[in-house]
Parts: structure tokens; C-alpha cells; sequence
């Protein structure tokens, strides 16, 4: 913007075009545009600028030093339009661009497993960031922006979140895979009481799950341990220090390596533990995230719903 006009475009490319050709009549010719234009648009640019930006050497038309300005100005505008219009048909075509999922910590190895594999293929050019947190700073995230999606075990009743529920799994004991109930199809809170417990901090879900199960049988289970991640809460039992909560899902890695065994629990509570993605009420995902949104709600589920 300049003197309180946007300089055209055309004019800075007759600007530039004579500057490469040496003259006027010589720029005509090149771009196929009558010379009487080009000189009576430049004309008009310098007296919007106030400005001379032509200047004669000789036979040959050259720029005042303003004239460079201007004309580098010209190619540097240039130069960001191609590259805004790449970026957008990029973006469009789902080329690059950058996707923010939030996840719970024991959910993590869910996702790469059922959907990023699968979303990855199909969007090669896509930075994914995963950034773990518990419940409430999800919903945090979500309400700022600062995530596209997020996905979470148990239920957050919060008007923000268009939440919908993609996948359900029971609530397993996680057991040392020499334990002797490693083999049973399921077991009780009953049958577990006596060994050493590891219990996660209040705000899991799995801890809340847990919590109500023992209210339900009116059992008064102390843990021996009480940790604030999955991983450690597995190392535990796969170093035969105690028993574990969570999904199979959630300790499918050291499920599959044998070294812990998942046994789901044999309560009605513990057969409801759903999975849910979210974004934010009323926002509009890019195509890349919205992709995401739907391969995860399609998982396992053949789900697929819009957001609203």
C-alpha cells in the first residue's frame, strides 16, 4: 500500500518487463501489450508515488533508484502470491499441513495401532504432533485451539466437546504373565484384592472405573503403588511387583512381548469402557484433521459422522 492505493499488479509487471527489455516499445513487444499502455500506467504509478521511476542512459530505458525499489517490490509480491497459491492448493489437496491430536496417555499406543498407520499412508505430507495429557488438560486444548482432535478414555460432560464414542474395550486386570489367574478367561476384584495393587493418580479414567467397581463390592483395596503413567504402571507388573488396571489395548505392547497378560474384569462396570474422540463444538477442521477425525471414529465401529 502505498499514498493510500494497493499498486496494481499489471503495472508492476510493465515496470519490470521494461526494465529486462531495455525500453518501452521493446517491453511492448515481449509481453504483446500496446507501448502507449505501459507508458501511460507507469505514468500513473509515479505520479501516485510522486516518484520517477524511469530514467533514459543513452538509448536505453532504465530504473532511478526508486524504480529498483519499486520493481523489486514487485518480484518480491510476486514471488509470495506463488507461493501462498502452492500453499493453498497444497493444503487443498492434502499435500502437506499439520495435524495436533491430544491424547491420554494409555490411548496412545490405541491410535498409532487402529489409525495412524492407515491416515499416514494415505497423507504422506502431513506433520502429525501427539501431545499426552490428562483429562482436563484435553479438554483445556481442545477449548484453545491448541489440538485439532483428541481422543480419551470415560466420559467428559463438557458443552465444548463434540464428543462420540469410537471404541469400546473392558477394563482388564493386568497381570505378571507367571501370575497363576493369567490364564482365567476373567477374574474378580475378589481375586485380586490380596495381591499388591498399583492404582493410577484420581483423574485417570481407568483409576475412577476402578474406584467404583470397589465401591459397588464395598471392598477397601490400599494400593501398594499409586503412578501417573502407563508405562510405569506396566513395568511394575512385568517385573512381578503387583497388579495393574487398564485395558488390553493400553498394554498391548507388553501384552504382545509376553510379558504381562490383560484379564478383563468381571463386573458390568468394567465391560463399559468406552473410548471417545472430540473436537471443539462448532469448529471447522482443515481437510487433513477432518480425515483423522473420521478414521478414528470409524474405528472398530464403522462410525462416521460429521462434526458439527
Amino acid at each position: 500500500m502505498f499514498g493510500g492505493h494497493e499498486l496494481s499488479e499489471r503495472t508492476l509487471q510493465y515496470l519490470g518487463a521494461v526494465a529486462r527489455f531495455g525500453s518501452i516499445r521493446s517491453a511492448a513487444t515481449a509481453i504483446g501489450v500496446n507501448a502507449s499502455t505501459i507508458s501511460r500506467q507507469i505514468a500513473a504509478l509515479e505520479d501516485q508515488l510522486a516518484l520517477s521511476l524511469l530514467m533514459k542512459r543513452g538509448r536505453v530505458t532504465a530504473l532511478t533508484e526508486m524504480g529498483e525499489v519499486v520493481c523489486n517490490y514487485g518480484r518480491e509480491r510476486a514471488r509470495l502470491t506463488r507461493r501462498f497459491q502452492n500453499s493453498l492448493q497444497e493444503y487443498r489437496t492434502l499435500e502437506r499441513g499439520h495435524v495436533t491430536i491430544g491424547s491420554g496417555e494409555g490411548i496412545v499406543s490405541v491410535l498409532i495401532k487402529a489409525v495412524l498407520h492407515r491416515f499416514v499412508a494415505s497423507h504422506p505430507g502431513i506433520t502429525i504432533e501427539i501431545r499426552t495429557a490428562p483429562l482436563p488438560q484435553l479438554v483445556q486444548m481442545v477449548r484453545d485451539d491448541e489440538v485439532d482432535v483428541c481422543i480419551y478414555a470415560g466420559t467428559a460432560r463438557d458443552p465444548i466437546l463434540n464428543a462420540r464414542p469410537f471404541q469400546t474395550e473392558p477394563l482388564c486386570a493386568i497381570l505378571p504373565a507367571t501370575h497363576p489367574l493369567a490364564t482365567r478367561d476373567t477374574v474378580t476384584m475378589e481375586d485380586i484384592a490380596s495381591s499388591p495393587l498399583i492404582f493410577f493418580q484420581s483423574h485417570f479414567a481407568a483409576q475412577t472405573y476402578v474406584d467404583a467397581i470397589l465401591e459397588d463390592r464395598q471392598l477397601n483395596c490400599f494400593p501398594a503403588y499409586r503412578c501417573d503413567l502407563f508405562g510405569t504402571a506396566l513395568s511394575l507388573v512385568a517385573h512381578n511387583l503387583g497388579v495393574a488396571f487398564m485395558t488390553k489395548g493400553a498394554a498391548q505392547d507388553y501384552v504382545d512381548l509376553n510379558r504381562v497378560c490383560a484379564v478383563p474384569l468381571d463386573h458390568p462396570i468394567a465391560k463399559s469402557f468406552e473410548r471417545y474422540a472430540a473436537v471443539r463444538a462448532g469448529r471447522r477442521l482443515m481437510p487433513a484433521a477432518f480425515d483423522l477425525w473420521r478414521d478414528i471414529l470409524s474405528t472398530n465401529s464403522g462410525l462416521f459422522q460429521t462434526p458439527a
